[in-house]
């Protein structure tokens, strides 16, 4: 698995998006509590600023009882500046004339006499930059004409700005904190995910001793893994009984099926004609019977992982070409031909016999149900991230909906339509789903296809990463 598709699994585990899903939550509340903390240290700031002003106008009409503008502008004009630090006034006569302040704040105001009473929010500046950010109000005066009281709110909240800022970035590290927690605590989750997973496929495709490591914290995924344990074990004594019993039977049914089968060959040799074709039939039955007792003891190993297989690397060429080899008087009676197609070189991890068994089902079918004069390819072709290893052939094939039914034990299907299914003739219906046991062994997948323009394409789909989990390298199909 490539570090790509790594990091997309991890970002989809459940641990990750729930820790991502909080971190969420917690952002819009983090944004929120910003933006409202913004808002009220903006309105503590006008309602401090506005209590200045109503002190200034207290002061200012205690002193000069805003009688007339030219008397005020004159008191303004000799008071302390230190008293008046961060004031921002100026005071207009009756005719609109500047009698004090700064001729810029008397222009954003735009307030031309008479003014009514009016709180103002200004911003003065030219065409460079801003210069203040006026709260005051405007005052009328008994002579017609204004007085304006306010501060320059600018600096104070250049000052405080700051306070939300790094609110916002303490939460914004919280959130990258979490994240980046919530990261880790999905590493490890999957790691744990990932060894249960390993120690079942192992335990599935026959290692009966594979268990699930267990820490001593004694967390979900321990508890998990001693379950997990137990059914294991419990399963490996229950498999120990059965193949008792399964042993026990087959000695007992193999014995007297092979003396009714002796007995009924000597009996064919002396009896008159009309008798001995029913004890030829009866011995062809009771052939029939051998072999499918035999062929279910046989799925039975092979599906509890109990038959005899050797893993190992193989190149695929030389398994066809035995295969070939070894059905090529078989091939040439039914008159047919027989093709392969694969790479030379191309490599397989597996049982090389167990592989030879299930292409041998494949080609027999192949032989037994395509019509004569056709030709039958043995493959091995690149397929995704694995390879398809099988036989292809011209015959009737078998339609789509039958197909998952075909590989299930004694499933012999009927005719169709479309013509003789290849599961239609006689036969024990134990084939297929010998072949899909030992596809299960392998960590692989019977596909039953169609093959254009007619016909059946059977193929095992072998999967590389299920041999990554087994072998430990970085690529099960070896070119």
């Amino acid at each position: 698995m490539s570090w790509a598709e790594r990091v997309a699994h991890l970002l989809e585990t459940r641990t990750f998006r729930h820790a991502s899903l909080v971190a969420f939550l917690f952002l819009l509340v983090a944004v929120g509590t910003v933006l409202l903390s913004a808002h009220q240290i903006d309105a503590l700031l006008h309602s401090h600023v506005r209590d200045m002003v109503l002190a200034d106008l207290r002061a200012q009409e205690r002193s000069h009882h805003f009688a007339e503008a030219k008397g005020l502008a004159f008191a303004l004009a000799h008071e302390d500046t230190r008293e008046r630090e961060g004031n921002k006034s100026f005071v207009l006569s009756p005719s609109g004339a500047l009698l004090f302040g700064d001729p810029k704040v008397r222009a954003a105001l735009q307030c031309e006499p008479p003014c009514a009473l009016q709180w103002r929010n200004v911003t003065v500046g030219d065409a460079s930059a801003q210069l203040a950010q006026l709260f005051g109000v405007q005052v009328p005066l008994a002579d017609g004409g204004v007085f304006f009281s306010g501060y320059d709110i600018l600096p104070m909240r250049e000052r405080l700005r700051v306070i939300p800022l790094v609110a916002g970035a303490g939460l914004f590290a919280v959130l990258l904190s979490s994240l980046a927690i919530g990261l880790y605590t999905s590493v490890q989750s999957m790691r744990r995910v990932d060894r249960i997973r390993s120690a079942l496929r192992r335990y599935v495709t026959g290692e009966r001793d594979a268990t699930v490591p267990c820490g001593p914290d004694g967390d979900e995924f321990d508890l998990l893994g001693q379950d997990i344990n137990h059914v294991l074990d419990r399963v490996n004594r229950l498999m120990e009984e059965v193949k008792s019993v399964s042993s026990h039977l087959a000695h007992e049914l193999r014995t007297p099926l092979t003396r009714i089968y002796n007995r009924l060959a000597n009996l064919a040799e002396k009896v008159d004609d009309p008798m001995r074709e029913d004890v030829l039939g009866a011995l062809e039955d009771g052939e029939r019977i051998q072999r499918m007792v035999r062929a279910v003891l046989r799925i039975g190993e092979v599906d509890a992982g109990r038959c005899e297989h050797a893993f190992e690397w193989f190149e695929v060429r030389t398994l066809l070409d035995d295969l070939a080899e070894y059905y090529a008087p078989l091939v040439a009676i039914s008159g047919m031909a027989l093709r392969i197609e694969a790479e030379p070189g191309r490599e397989l991890y597996g049982d090389r016999a167990l592989l030879f068994q299930a292409l041998s089902n494949l080609l027999e079918n192949a032989i037994k149900y395509a019509p004569g004069g056709e030709t039958l390819v043995l493959l091995a072709h690149r397929r995704g991230d694995g390879i398809a290893l099988g036989v292809a052939d011209n015959g009737p094939g078998i339609p789509a909906a039958l197909r998952g039914q075909a590989v299930e034990r004694f499933r012999r299907l009927g005719g169709t339509s479309g013509g003789t299914s290849q599961s239609s003739q006689s036969g024990s219906g134990l084939g297929l789903a010998l072949v899909n046991a030992i596809a299960r062994l392998h960590g692989a997948q019977l596909s039953l296809e169609e093959n254009r323009p007619t016909g059946l394409l059977a193929v095992l789909l072998l999967d590389r990463r299920h041999w990554n989990d087994r072998t430990g390298l970085k690529s099960a199909l070896r070119t």
